[in-house]
């Protein structure tokens, strides 16, 4: 008899020790958000995560998680790049695009220093710019033409007169 297995999210989710499903899927969830995708690599970067944390939570493992791949992107990225408030949000942005996850979640765990010059470029290069804030202005006054062949005359006739300007 032909039997059919199902692969199951919980199966895995007990590779690191000591850690409860709801903390792995809550860190697999944050890494699968730049890219990673393989079980090796989430386990990896759970373990470099908590490093021999125990009895943590989902969202202290999360804010654990945040602060080390912030730590990460500023060591990667200059001040230029790090500057400008979301530091994270734009990192991941750069992460995802230039498919950083393909390098492995060594990239990760062996620090900004130990990352391939490669990468290093293509990460620096696919930051997204920031859009500036707004800011309130007053809008210029528009000039309603109501005959616009007699605007066409009136600065044609205009144009020949000295010192006057035909814009008016």
């Amino acid at each position: 008899m032909d039997t059919v297995k199902t692969p199951t999210i919980h199966s895995t989710l007990q590779s690191v020790e000591g850690l409860s499903p709801e903390t792995r899927e809550a860190l697999d969830a944050f890494f699968r958000s730049f890219g990673f995708t393989t079980d090796g690599d989430l386990s990896r970067l759970a373990q470099w995560v908590l490093a021999g944390k125990q009895g943590v939570g989902p969202r202290e493992a999360e804010a654990l998680a945040r602060t080390r791949m912030e730590d990460w992107l500023s060591g990667v990225f200059d001040v230029a790049h790090a500057s400008g408030g979301a530091l994270l949000a734009r990192g991941r942005a750069a992460f995802v695009l230039c498919e950083g996850a393909r390098w492995g979640a060594g990239v990760l765990t062996a620090g900004p220093g130990a990352l391939p010059v490669d990468l290093a470029r293509a990460l620096r290069a696919a930051v997204p710019v920031p859009a500036p804030e707004e800011s309130p202005t007053t809008m210029p006054e528009q000039q309603l033409v109501l005959w616009p062949l007699g605007e066409l005359i009136r600065r044609w006739w205009r144009a020949g007169e000295p010192d006057i300007s035909i814009s008016r």
